[in-house]
């Protein structure tokens, strides 16, 4: 697999050597193309010692006997990638200004959409003219990569810092394996639960299950790619925190989650709820540590019921909130997530078994069935949570459409 690598003048454009590397150590050959001003930044041997070709700074001299250099590496490429992109980038691709060698590349690549990880100050980003290119380039079909929620070079701190490379790198292997593109939902605000709860009999012991917050993660992940704003509500979970969100609740047991979910859905425009919730809690929490005591070989617990989260979320939802949800079932799988989907007001589900190999708590993957709401049902084969993830999102957004 062949990629051409756009590299524009910014401060980030060290982060694209990061890039070249990871995709060399996956086998594929990758060619630098950089704008005039990155050799003040980065010199092209930096990119030639790393990718083992010659980095193009210029459509003059390339060194192409029988063709110019701007046909001959696209014709060369099978996927174009621009990392980091300034607004100055953005605004030549959008217009398609070819006055420089990246330039030319672009207007001369037509296989397959880009995929663009814009970099640049929080105010630069903001600007009318720049997002005016974005939505250009978005309609086209073209890939957005972050930016992201940090710190820039300049010391400022906002929507600007280029994305992760592994977020850039899981794109381009995305498109080589032909996944389905992610929804634009860059006027969304989406609300995930996620993870399990923990419900105390006292200051030590607790009633939880296995969940592991995984799938919740990943369409965080996934949704803030894409260029939504996420909330995510999350119980008690050894999962890093997803670049780029816009809010974090931790929360501990169901009554903390069902109040942190009532206080963020009135922000959001979808809710999806992902998270493993005990159903029930002990109905005394002692306090300290219960000790055990000679002769005692029992110990007697009574429960009570938490709060059904989803159903007293319905109870307060706007017409236009999407609500999406989880059936994790041992039985009845069609069943069980028919009810859900009707008592809880879902506009979709996805139910999945907990007791097959491949799916249910703190695996990779996951398979089972996608029900909606005017009665469609579809099974989803074994695959990734993060492909999983994405299928929920476009579905929620399709949905969003009708």
């Amino acid at each position: 697999m062949k990629i051409l690598l756009g590299v524009s003048s910014s401060i980030a454009a060290h982060r694209a050597l990061d890039l070249a590397s990871s995709l060399r150590k996956r086998g594929y050959e990758v060619r630098a193309v950089l704008s005039p001003s990155v050799p003040n930044l980065i010199g092209p041997a930096a990119f030639e010692a790393i990718t083992g070709q010659r980095a193009i700074t210029t459509l003059w001299g390339g060194g192409h006997e029988s063709e110019m250099d701007h046909l001959a590496a696209t014709k060369w490429a099978d996927h174009f990638v621009f990392v980091p992109a300034s607004a100055n980038l953005l605004a030549k691709l959008a217009h398609g200004i070819a006055d420089d060698a990246i330039g030319t590349f672009a207007i001369a690549f037509n296989k397959r959409p880009y995929i663009i990880a814009p970099a640049m100050n929080p105010e630069m980003w903001r600007s009318i003219a720049v997002q005016e290119n974005v939505a250009t380039l978005r309609r086209r079909g073209h890939r957005f990569i972050g930016p992201v929620v940090g710190e820039t070079a300049c010391g400022d701190n906002g929507l600007g810092r280029m994305a992760p490379v592994e977020w850039i790198e899981q794109a381009i292997l995305e498109q080589v394996e032909n996944w389905e593109p992610l929804p634009d939902l860059s006027g969304e605000r989406i609300l995930i639960s996620g993870g399990p709860t923990r419900e105390f009999a006292d200051d030590v012991r607790f009633l939880s299950n296995p969940s592991t917050g995984k799938m919740a993660y990943a369409i965080a992940r996934e949704a803030i790619a894409a260029g939504a704003k996420v909330t995510l509500v999350s119980g008690p979970v050894e999962l890093a925190t997803p670049t780029g969100i816009e809010k974090m609740v931790r929360i501990t047991t169901a009554n903390e989650m069902l109040n942190a979910m009532l206080a963020e859905l009135p922000n959001a425009t979808m809710a999806i709820f992902a998270a493993a919730v005990s159903d029930w809690r002990p109905a005394e929490r002692l306090k300290g540590k219960l000790k055990k005591r000679d002769g005692e070989d029992t110990m007697s617990v009574t429960f009570a019921r938490t709060h059904d989260i989803a159903f007293e979320a319905s109870k307060v939802r706007r017409e236009d909130q999407l609500f999406v949800g989880f059936a994790a079932e041992s039985d009845g799988l069609t069943a069980n997530a028919e009810e859900k989907l009707r008592r809880k007001g879902f506009n979709l589900v996805f139910a999945n078994p907990i007791n097959e190999s491949g799916a249910g708590f703190a695996c990779e993957t996951n398979h089972g069935l996608l029900l909606w709401a005017d009665g469609r049902r579809e099974t989803v084969e074994n695959q990734g949570k993060r492909r999983i993830a994405r299928r929920l999102l476009s579905e929620a957004l399709r949905l969003r459409s009708q």
